[in-house]
This record gives structure tokens, sequence and C-alpha cells, in this order.
């Protein structure tokens, strides 16, 4: 598994999400933001290194 990080359009909310593939190919992935209570676009800022 690999974590990234993503980034909220909306409110700005920085978090990991754990995949088993690939966004890199990606430049934003549409998702439920917890802050907004919502799906909104969330920029996919990179891999998190652990």
């Amino acid at each position: 598994m690999t974590k990234w990080s993503l980034r909220c359009e909306e409110c700005s909310r920085e978090w990991s999400l754990d995949v088993s593939f690939d966004l890199s190919d990606f430049k934003k992935l549409y998702y439920y933001c917890r802050k907004c209570r919502k799906n909104t676009y969330h920029i996919i800022l990179g891999k998190v290194e652990d």
C-alpha cells in the first residue's frame, strides 16, 4: 500500500490516503471530504515517505 498526500480544493484540508495503486497519473481526485461533508476535488500533492 502507498500513502498519498491530498489537499481539498474547497477547504484546503490536507490528509493522506492509503491505496494500492499509483495516483501519479492523476492531477485531481474526486473524493469525500470530512471537513466539507461533501464530495469535492482533491489535489494530489505526492507520495508520503515513511
